[in-house]
């Protein structure tokens, strides 16, 4: 051999051929966790996470060979930056797949729930945050201010994974059942504040609370500018080569791109973090045409497949298990992991209760539901250990509650709900096409297709005594 890949690693002389061949090792090992846990209805991104653990210190670390010259810390950065790519992909994905008018249907009933899941999990948080600030200083580590500790300790706390749970709802064959719709509609608005506090939490981490206050300002600024002018000139340009059949044109596309990168950089710079931006610029692109139709998945085959696993294969990297050996950290973990999950519950339980006037199982279902964590928590964590918020310690204990609440979002619905959940038959009449549900009325049936966001709009009459059909799995996308 020309070159020694089992080199010195501090040289990072033979970084290329080591990079490729712990390629190899993460993408092999995260396809079999993925397959071992889909054999138990369980989202493959815990399987990705568990591939990191594998090869970081928690496992195979402890080998002094494979610590020091098959997966030696140093190269765990490469892992990040080409992850940090499949991040700002997949959020942009994100944004494109966002359907504003499924919220706006369910809005009446799911705004309150939304705001109760958000405001308790915050205050949560917000508590405690400060009980955790100086658990986090420990063993010589150096937290940014408190109030960026505690916006992000409270971001974190109140996200629900919008993709995991749309891949979950599709699954059961909830998806456009009423505890679909209003548990979809839900995460989306969860997620949009959760991402907007996570953002004001980078901008205080990475200066002053004056200097903050004024990123926030301009990050606000930014927004406008994004959701008017550029929007704007998007759609012109789309409906201009719409009406020329000619929506992806390959100079569209560029732009498009371009915006992408831009809005990324601008956001990173400014001190939110690049994923924001590329959330922005997805959900400012058109949604008519075959634009949004064709680009998804596009973007999504490499994404989801490639970029991403490592993101959270980096992730599992990072996750040292070994630190928690104390009972007090071990403690802390299942305190962090209670305070989560009754935060999102009880709110989401009792408010769906009084809106919507549902059965008590119906109401701990969406309970259970909005504490899906999943993907979205995980990129929240990443970031936080990015922006040297959190340290590696309390990365850990959160990463483990993360994974936990998803784990046990399926036997836990299959448990309350699902056990006796039995569909009704949709019978349309040529009147209406509106559904009939005893004590309840369906404005509209939907049909289900292949994508998030349009498994929501097509309407129908059906014949009578039609029954609903299993929904077809939707794209790999919502996997996570």
């Amino acid at each position: 051999m020309s070159t020694d890949i089992f080199a010195d690693p501090s040289t990072d002389a033979n970084y290329w051929p080591r990079f490729l061949m712990q390629l190899f090792i993460i993408l092999v090992l995260v396809r079999i966790m993925g397959w071992i846990l889909g054999l138990i209805k369980q989202p493959s991104v815990i399987g990705e996470i568990i591939a990191g653990v594998i090869v970081g210190p928690s496992v195979l670390g402890n080998i002094d060979f494979w610590a020091t010259h098959i997966f030696p810390p140093s190269s765990w950065n490469y892992f990040t930056l080409v992850g940090n790519i499949g991040l700002i992909l997949f959020m942009f994905n994100l944004g494109l797949e966002l359907d504003k008018g499924k919220i706006r249907q369910e809005w009446k009933r799911s705004l309150p729930i939304a705001i109760s899941t958000i405001i308790i999990p915050y205050a949560s948080g917000v508590g405690l945050s400060i009980y955790l600030y100086d658990i986090n200083n420990r063993d010589g580590f150096a937290a940014p201010d408190r109030p960026a500790f505690i916006l992000f300790i409270a971001s974190s706390m109140s996200f629900t994974a919008f993709p995991v749970l749309a891949s979950i709802l599709t699954s059961k064959n909830l998806i456009s059942a009423r505890i679909g719709t209003l548990t979809i509609s839900c995460a989306a608005i969860d997620d949009i504040m959760g991402w907007c506090s996570l953002a004001i939490a980078g901008a205080f981490a990475k200066g002053s609370g004056i200097i903050g206050l004024w990123v926030v300002l301009i990050a606000i600024g930014y927004v406008i500018f994004m959701f008017t002018i550029v929007k704007w000139t998007l759609a012109a340009v789309h409906n201009f080569l719409l009406k020329r059949n000619n929506e992806m044109n390959s100079f569209f596309l560029i732009g498009v791109f371009l915006i992408l990168i831009a809005s990324a950089f601008f956001c990173e710079i400014l001190g939110i973090h690049s994923f924001f931006g590329a959330f922005i610029a997805g959900i400012i692109c058109p949604k008519s045409g075959k634009f949004n139709a064709e680009l998804f998945p596009k973007i999504e085959l490499v994404t989801v497949h490639l970029l991403l696993p490592l993101f959270f294969a980096a992730s599992g990297m990072r996750t040292s298990l070994g630190s928690l050996d104390d009972k007090f950290y071990g403690g802390i973990t299942v305190l962090i992991f209670v305070v989560a999950t009754l935060a999102k519950f009880i709110p989401a339980f009792i408010m769906t209760k009084i809106t919507t006037r549902e059965s008590w199982k119906f109401s701990a279902a969406v309970g259970i539901l909005m504490n899906t964590r999943g993907l979205v928590e995980l990129i929240a964590l990443n970031i936080g250990l990015q922006l040297h918020i959190l340290s590696p310690r309390l990365f850990t204990m959160f990463i483990i509650m993360a994974l936990v609440t998803t784990f046990m979002t399926c036997p836990l619905l299959w448990l309350v709900y699902l056990r006796t959940y039995k569909p009704e038959p949709l019978i349309s009449n040529t009147q209406s096409n509106k559904i009939n549900i005893p004590g309840r009325r369906y404005l509209r049936t939907h049909l289900p297709t292949t994508r998030m966001s349009s498994v929501f709009t097509k309407t129908v009459n059906l014949p009578r005594k039609h029954y609903l059909k299993p929904l077809p799995t939707v794209s790999n996308f919502t996997k996570y």
